[in-house]
């Protein structure tokens, strides 16, 4: 827990996350929950490639470039991140545990031009223990109101900006945590360009071109995530526990999967897998103070995107 948290409040949230932690639940049952959802997800792929085959292009293209970009983004937030917290698949040996989220992890991060240990078991672990500070390479992805709006729409509609946004426009600051990436670029763009053509080959130049239109989806999606959990004012937080936020709208369970909006709670206890985190945030109610209630779980998702001012005072004692 941050040296700086002094609320009896938040280190009694964090123990009640215990509870819920992953240890606490059936290995078998964990791993066959994602597993599960892993199939389905693929299983989402194929369908929503094959539709490419039966519906008209002008129609199927960009409602199947979004339904790809969902897809991708969700086997982002199902694999790659609780991976990065080694709870994708669990196992008693820790050695065993490890290379299993490893190998699982770089098999999607790697696809999506993402070095999986710099950025994730590396990265995503830094921003959980300094969020939002200057070691913390996620700090990037917090942008909100016209510049958000901005890198989403370059990120969605301009061929290749996404490429540019990972790295050009992705400003280093000192300190921030570096590592060679030109093998997994080099890597993301062979495999898309064979992917792309047996696509093509096989189901249609519109599969294929849906497929990678996805792609750019995934990076914008990425943005409003970003935002959705800590953009705007959040990064002033004196306490690190409150640069993070919830956030709650009509069809969040099927445009942002897995409860990734549940990030207040996420971050008080990283180790919670996803399916736990709704029974972990309704344990939160009484115990976060009410005045908080609206800072932490947030049911305006456009004012947050926005970028607009948090309307709330922080107590003193808090």
């Amino acid at each position: 827990m941050s040296e700086t948290s002094r609320a009896p409040w938040i280190r009694e949230a964090i123990l009640v996350g215990q509870r819920y932690h992953v240890r606490e639940q059936s290995a078998f049952a964990h791993n066959a929950k994602n597993l599960a959802a892993f199939a389905l997800l693929v299983a989402a792929l194929v369908l929503t490639a094959e539709l490419g085959t039966i519906l008209p292009p002008a129609f199927y293209v960009p409602l199947a470039a979004l339904a790809f970009g969902l897809v991708y983004f969700g086997l982002f937030v199902l694999v790659v991140h609780e991976a990065s917290h080694d709870m994708f698949l669990v196992a008693k040996d820790p050695a065993l545990r490890k290379a299993l989220n490893r190998a699982f992890g770089w098999c999607v991060a790697i696809v999506f031009a993402t070095h999986y240990v710099k950025h994730w078991e590396e990265g995503h672990h830094e921003h959980h223990v300094r969020p939002l500070e200057t070691r913390d390479p996620q700090k990037a992805n917090t942008l909100v109101g016209w510049p958000l709006a901005r890198r989403v729409l370059g990120c969605i509609f301009v061929p290749g900006f996404f490429l540019l946004d990972r790295t050009i426009l992705r400003k280093r600051t000192e300190g921030e945590m570096r590592s060679k990436s030109g093998a997994v670029i080099v890597f993301f763009v062979v495999f898309w360009i064979a992917a792309l053509t047996l696509l093509s080959r096989t189901l249609g130049a519109p599969v294929a071109l849906a497929a990678y239109l996805g792609i750019q989806v995934l990076a914008g999606w990425n943005h409003l995530k970003g935002a959705l959990e800590h953009g705007g004012d959040l990064r002033d937080e004196p306490e690190p526990f409150l640069r993070s936020r919830s956030t709650f709208f009509p069809g969040r369970r099927l445009l942002m999967p897995f409860h990734i909006t549940l990030h207040f709670e996420h971050h008080l206890n990283y180790r919670v897998p996803w399916y736990a985190l709704p029974a972990y945030h309704r344990a939160l109610r009484d115990l976060v103070p009410a005045e908080l209630h609206a800072h932490v779980w947030n049911h305006a998702p456009l004012s947050q995107l926005k970028g607009e001012p948090s309307a709330r005072v922080l107590p003193r004692a808090c």
